[in-house]
């Protein structure tokens, strides 16, 4: 009888004895959260990522003012060009940033009046056309912007007005659009130039606050917000380019693709933006001596280090032959594009592996439901 006793005891006692050993291990990972230098982290990606690039949008949107102010006061096809090439290289540096959702770019909904997409209703295609049918000595001021639909204030407007096949003479007709054209490249400036100058003004507050808080944490599974953030903005955008900038595109097939849907399509950007997005979030991944793939080799994880480079590595050379223009690669190289997809999927599973194992909770995506 003792013998049975003992015999149906073993397997509580083996399995209590599991759930202590799998608390044990969950906890230890969990506390290399804490173990982590986030302060580093979140100063260097501040200092030589964000700023950097918040910096060179606000040059680039500059330029962009000053060639549509140039494009309309000679409005012929040298000075056309000019302002393409402008919007662009400011397009450009906005897809450098604009997986940042947090901080001074949401002050206003600048976020969404630089860009507004997806938009799925084609709001802003309508809102345009409206707009371009107000009186021709309408003021297209401060006032008028503030009134204005978030959908007509950036780049997807822009992008209308400079691209469409006769771009040239409706900038050269009588009517509002080459001043509209101008007056919305001069809002896109102001609200790069105020993100930037808020983004130095704030950022070492940011980073003092972070510290302190560091100071008075007491559970060692937290990792301070702002550092969260910034993983946010190195994660989200993954799953936002595979299936709002591809998948929403390749639709069910190649004979049912959806090529309007694609992200600056009349610029013949998408996929463009894509290397641009894809560039950033590495430079976000790999810093210089505080970044993510630091981390994980300090903390014992090289392995998913390994993996993470690899999989940017593949991106870049699975997109290195289809060319700028997602519509274009539509035509040509469908089964590339979505072979694309599933490196994305890929890249997105391994980055989540990362933050698993640095206990960082990302929470609700911010970009869920655009």
């Amino acid at each position: 009888m003792n013998r049975s006793k003992q015999t149906g005891l073993i397997p509580v006692i083996t399995g209590a004895g599991a759930m202590f050993l799998l608390s044990g291990v969950l906890h230890s990972q969990i506390a290399t959260a804490n173990d982590v230098d986030w302060s580093s982290y979140n100063r260097e990606t501040i200092e030589q990522d964000i700023l950097p690039a918040y910096a060179r949008f606000a040059e680039q949107t500059e330029a962009l003012q000053s060639t549509t102010a140039a494009l309309c006061s000679a409005a012929d096809a040298e000075h056309l060009q000019q302002a393409q090439d402008a919007f662009i290289a400011a397009q450009n540096a906005w897809q450098g940033i604009s997986a940042v959702q947090f901080g001074p770019v949401q002050f206003l909904m600048r976020n969404y009046s630089i860009q507004y997409w997806p938009d799925r209703k084609s709001i802003g295609r309508r809102q345009l056309q409206s707009t371009l049918q107000m009186p021709a000595d309408t003021q297209f001021d401060q006032e008028f912007f503030h009134q204005a639909s978030v959908s007509i204030k950036g780049f997807p407007a822009l992008e209308q007005l400079l691209f469409s096949e006769d771009a040239l003479d409706k900038l050269n007709r009588e009517g509002v659009d080459c001043r509209l054209t101008a007056a919305i490249a001069t809002n896109v400036n102001e609200m790069a130039q105020g993100i930037y100058s808020d983004w130095q003004s704030s950022s070492e507050e940011m980073l003092s606050q972070e510290s302190s808080s560091d100071d008075d944490e007491e559970s060692s599974s937290d990792v301070p917000e702002l550092s969260v953030n910034l993983m946010k903005s190195l994660v989200e955008p993954i799953e936002l380019i595979r299936d709002t900038k591809l998948l929403a595109v390749l639709g069910r097939g190649a004979e049912a693709t959806y090529p309007h849907r694609a992200e600056s399509w009349l610029s013949e950007q998408s996929l463009a933006n894509i290397r641009t997005n894809l560039d950033a979030a590495h430079a976000l991944y790999t810093g210089e001596s505080a970044g993510l793939d630091q981390m994980l080799r300090a903390q014992g994880h090289g392995e998913i280090a390994d993996q993470i480079e690899a999989d940017f590595a593949q991106l870049n050379k699975e997109l290195e032959p289809l060319g700028d223009s997602l519509v274009a690669a539509l035509e040509t190289h469908y089964d590339e594009l979505k072979t694309l997809t599933a490196s994305l999927r890929k890249l997105d599973e391994s980055l989540n592996s990362a933050m698993q194992v640095l206990g960082v909770q990302l929470g609700f995506n911010s970009r869920d439901g655009d």
